[in-house]
């Protein structure tokens, strides 16, 4: 994608802000490589210049977690519909609702998509809190309110700026913190005794947690798997480890 400003300006705003998020696409699955990412950068940074958009950063010297922090904010604010889902009528059938001491932590989330099945999963096994970090998206996103299917009225969140003061936030209270990640030194799920009130933190979908927020987790535990992919969508991981949570408390 190459545009001069000519081109570009005579495009219409929606057009302009789709070319965006197209970059936005294409700079993250080029980040290794170092020549077509620069290309890139240099024709992203351009059309951001020509729409006024201000870059708090050095875009060419970012590395990936800085780059995101900056274009993930700015694609949300662009937006871009999701299908809508149908509510199964069934739904609200149950009179009384459990709710269990377990927190979830989502560490930067990229997909809004994903966070809105997050919290239909939270709600369906009872999740007391969610705690949404960085620039995870939060219920005021249409995006994650379509996913979640009616379910964000349902679950309590808090959002915070960053990641560790979420963690420092729930060890004051006493909780457990785990962290989702497939490390060398992760334990299988199924062999670890969850503590009434714990947490599970889930990472970012590309960049996983960082080295630093994994020390701030009390355990790190994995989902075993015999695949030849070594990871799962952060959606499905966080359903599966509630579900072991649940099945181990009994509720």
């Amino acid at each position: 994608m190459k545009f001069s400003e000519k081109k570009f300006k005579s495009f219409t705003t929606e057009k302009q802000q789709k070319i965006l998020i197209q970059f936005i696409q294409e700079i993250h699955n080029n980040w290794d490589d170092n020549k077509q990412r620069s290309k890139l950068i240099i024709e992203f940074s351009n059309c951001l210049d020509w729409m006024g958009i201000p870059v708090s950063i050095n875009l060419q010297n970012s590395t990936i977690r800085e780059f995101l922090e900056f274009a993930v904010p700015l694609e949300r604010r662009i937006g871009q519909e999701l299908t809508d889902f149908e509510i199964i009528q069934s739904d609200g059938l149950r009179k009384t609702r459990t709710k269990q001491p377990l927190y979830l932590i989502l560490d930067n989330l990229r997909s809004s998509f994903n966070v809105g099945s997050i919290f239909r999963t939270a709600e369906c096994f009872g999740v007391k809190e969610i705690l949404l970090c960085g620039y995870t998206a939060t219920p005021e996103n249409p995006k994650v309110i379509k996913t979640a299917m009616g379910t964000t009225e349902f679950v309590s969140w808090q959002h915070f700026p960053s990641t560790e003061k979420a963690i420092i936030f729930l060890k004051e209270k006493g909780v457990t913190v785990f962290a989702l990640e497939t490390t060398t030194k992760a334990k299988n799920i199924a062999k670890i005794i969850f503590p009434k009130s714990s947490a599970l933190l889930l990472g970012n979908e590309a960049l996983g947690i960082s080295k630093e927020i994994l020390d701030l987790a009390d355990d790190v535990v994995s989902i075993p798997l015999n695949g030849w992919k070594n990871s799962l969508n952060v959606g499905v991981t966080a359903a599966i480890a509630c579900y072991e949570v649940s099945r181990q408390w009994k509720y």
